[in-house]
């Protein structure tokens, strides 16, 4: 099972204006890839991310089609913060079923305390003049972790949990 570092956590806060550059690729059954950035990220329970479902279209469909996932992070001030996240998502949206389950993972649980990222605060890091529009977050996306790799240089492509 995996288990997130401490680092990993911290590096993994991106409560909207983070300093990690957070990337969430999929990839549909035909294989086509999709990437976005992520600007809502946190970490659930000791191998899960949670991601606000605010602009994902591409990325819904294909989480819904194929749930394999790779979460990539990296952060320009902080060396060491080069991961790649490989796992299995679902994009918990408001209506499903309360009691659904994702790996230990209840829907309740997660819209009750990740279903309104836009009251989250910056990290200290975030310049005080840059603004980003408030969105209409529709869900929650959890990616349960089952492996963990360096993407840093002279590192990359070594397993690290």
């Amino acid at each position: 099972m995996v288990k997130f570092t401490e680092e990993m956590k911290d590096g993994l806060r991106v409560p909207g204006k983070g300093g990690s550059l957070v990337y969430l690729c999929t990839s549909s059954l035909d294989g086509k890839p999709n990437i976005a950035a992520m600007r809502f990220v946190a970490t659930h329970m000791e191998d899960k991310i949670l991601i606000a479902d605010m602009f994902l279209l591409k990325t819904k469909m294909n989480i819904k089609e194929n749930p394999n996932v790779t979460v990539a992070i990296c952060h320009p001030l902080k060396e060491g913060r080069w991961w790649a996240f490989k796992g299995k998502a679902v994009d918990i949206e408001y209506g499903f079923p309360r009691d659904f389950d994702w790996y230990g993972a209840n829907a309740t649980d997660i819209l009750n305390e990740w279903g309104d990222w836009n009251r989250s605060e910056p990290p200290e890091e975030v310049p005080p003049d840059i603004v980003f529009p408030k969105a209409a977050q529709r869900g929650v996306v959890v990616v349960h972790v089952e492996e963990a790799y360096s993407i840093e240089p002279g590192h990359a492509g070594e397993k690290i949990l």
